[in-house]
């Protein structure tokens, strides 16, 4: 089946773009890094990973924080309820509704299709939105500690158990939208393909 091709609008490729690339460095980049609370026992290359990796990080909390402020403005009172529809009834009966498909279609290893699942792949898009917060929160948390190694340790400790759900988040993300791509229904490609005037 394939479905015409919707381009994306310019700011939410660019977003996505930089939100993609930003978080992948910052995986990375985690990988090689210096502890900041091990600093004084690292290398050159390890400090400077570890800096890298907290400037691109404050960074990349501040365009969150820009991000969830359009989203604010785009969906008014209803932004909770777009990306968070377990906290209402409403939500949590149109989730319950696509995930019944989702599994008998599961069953006979057919995917639905990203029409079917608007309410699960906004929930999913609102999981990843709460794994960023959680990022940006604890690094800023980390940032402002520089001066008490044992609290900064104890903050990092948490920092760190996101890594998992995050690197999750992106091989599921990202495998989904390459499933629907692959049944000829454009998600990847209105994610880059521009929008015609």
């Amino acid at each position: 089946m394939t479905t015409a091709v919707r381009p994306r609008s310019a700011t939410l490729r660019f977003s996505h773009a930089v939100l993609a690339v930003a978080v992948i460095h910052q995986l990375l980049v985690s990988e090689w890094m210096a502890k900041p609370w091990k600093l004084a026992d690292a290398t050159a290359v390890q400090v400077t990973l570890f800096e890298l990796h907290e400037w691109v990080g404050l960074t990349l909390a501040v365009l969150l924080g820009g991000l969830l402020f359009a989203l604010a403005r785009r969906y008014r009172s209803g932004v909770f309820g777009h990306f968070l529809p377990w906290l209402h009834r409403a939500g949590r009966k149109a989730l319950a509704g696509e995930l019944g498909p989702i599994v008998k279609a599961a069953k006979r290893l057919r995917p639905p299709t990203a029409a079917q699942t608007q309410v699960l792949a906004a929930a999913v898009q609102g999981i990843g939105l709460l794994t960023l917060l959680f990022f940006a929160v604890t690094g800023i948390a980390m940032s402002l500690m520089e001066d008490k190694l044992d609290l900064m340790h104890r903050i990092g400790s948490i920092h760190e158990l996101g890594a998992l759900p995050l690197k999750l988040y992106l091989l599921g993300h990202a495998g989904m939208a390459l499933i629907h791509e692959w049944r000829g229904e454009g998600l990847v490609r209105q994610m880059l393909v521009p929008r015609q005037a």
